[in-house]
């Protein structure tokens, strides 16, 4: 029989990879393919090798004998390896080894059925680089980067987790919702929001939202959120920016544009939107609504005798005093120089009349420094009400400028209500 007649027959796995037999390393058959795989041009290129370890690299060379001794002794059973071989040119390639022990012209040899793996280990080198350079761009990024699973955190980067106050991503990652770090009045909003992006009804949300640090201090996020595919899950990535500062300065110009400099109380424009807002609301649903012009007796007499400082201070301090008189549905306002309004919503005249009449004997016992002595100062009030004679914004605050009068005109420092003749 020839040899490779007896080859047909003995080989148990019939491959298009490379095969060799060989007996303590010596080549006895080698094809083609496995022939190619080490950069020789045939099979007869192989069995011109004095052994088969000099296709191995040195440092595998020891292992790969003692696995042949073993198995060929049947104290190891033929499996599937992989090794660093070396090709004609020095390089080296991977390879995943099938060992069978067969018997090749009377006497038990070994048959390696061989795959280059080389291909395959450099796809999986490349794709770990690009992965750690998409880690290292996300690891570096300014921006936080989140993962979750209605709202149970799956990914989140070093930037995302610092954000919300946290030492690393781990310990962000150990919270079992994100919720928490969400700030209560926005739970209903970033529930719907979630909803819609995993159901396919909208493909990104971009929105601003207060977050809660871990240590409690408040953080307001810019935050990007999408659908993703994540371990075969519909999840969402959100990509976040701390816009603390931002938000900040905005409030602070509203606030400027909103609020007097010197009292820190609503300024006349701001006053009159709240006023029209809920004159409206009021007379369109029949409820309650009183008006309140407050201004201070003698005011200018302070100011010439002890300086605009001192004014200043008085302001100042009436401004506070009313602050903590009132509930928090009412609301204050700098109608203009000493002049103030004040808007009670929901109150009937009796109630409003005890209101500023307590604002006004607090006042009359508040006192000022000034140089040597300290200076007291009164308010006079006009207090004008909703009713069905009244049909416009400016015929009630007209009613309670009429009402301050009278209040003046009877010896200030008290309150005096509109009658209908001041309509």
């Amino acid at each position: 029989m020839s040899p490779n007649a007896a080859l047909n027959e003995q080989l148990f796995i019939e491959s298009h990879y490379g095969v060799v037999i060989h007996r303590g390393f010596k080549p006895l058959y080698a094809d083609d393919n496995y022939a190619r795989y080490f950069g020789y041009e045939c099979g007869q290129d192989i069995l011109a090798l004095s052994s088969l370890l000099d296709l191995i690299v040195p440092h595998e060379q020891h292992n790969a004998i003692l696995t042949y001794e073993a198995t060929m002794a049947g104290e190891t059973k033929p499996g599937v390896r992989t090794y660093k071989n070396i090709d004609n040119e020095g390089n080296e390639i991977i390879v995943l080894t099938v060992d069978h022990v067969i018997e090749w012209q009377g006497q038990p040899a070994m048959q390696v059925t061989l795959i280059d793996l080389s291909p395959q280990v450099e796809i999986q080198r490349q794709l770990q680089a690009s992965e750690e350079r998409y880690r290292a761009l996300v690891d570096g990024s300014i921006q936080g980067i989140l993962v979750h699973k209605n709202f149970k955190p799956l990914f989140c980067n070093l930037a995302y987790a610092k954000m919300l106050g946290f030492d690393d991503e781990q310990a962000l990652m150990d919270q079992p919702s994100i919720l928490p770090l969400i700030a209560k009045s926005h739970h209903l909003q970033a529930h719907k929001d979630n909803h819609k992006l995993l159901i396919g009804e909208q493909q990104s949300i971009k929105t601003e939202a207060q977050s809660i640090r871990c240590n409690g201090s408040t953080v307001w996020l810019s935050l990007l959120s999408r659908p993703i595919q994540w371990n075969g899950e519909q999840v969402v990535q959100v990509t976040a920016m701390d816009i603390t500062e931002q938000q900040l300065l905005r409030e602070r110009l509203e606030h400027r544009a909103n609020y007097d400099g010197l009292t820190n109380l609503l300024n006349r424009r701001a006053v009159m939107e709240l006023l029209e807002k809920q004159f409206a609301h009021d007379r369109m649903l029949n409820n309650p609504l009183c008006c309140v012009l407050i201004d201070f007796d003698n005011f200018k007499s302070i100011n010439d005798q002890y300086g605009h400082h001192v004014g200043d201070e008085v302001l100042k301090l009436f401004a506070d005093s009313c602050k903590q008189s009132i509930r928090k549905s009412d609301f204050i306002g700098r109608w203009g120089g000493e002049e103030f309004v004040l808007v009670l919503p929901s109150t009937d005249i009796q109630q409003a009349v005890r209101i500023a009449e307590r604002i006004c004997n607090n006042v009359s016992r508040l006192r000022v420094k000034a140089d040597n002595t300290s200076v007291g100062f009164s308010v006079s009030m006009g207090v004008s009400y909703l009713s069905s004679d009244i049909s416009s914004l400016e015929q009630l605050l007209t009613a309670a400028d009429k009402a301050l009068y009278h209040a003046k005109d009877q010896g200030k420092n008290r309150v005096v209500v509109a009658s209908e003749d001041m309509l």
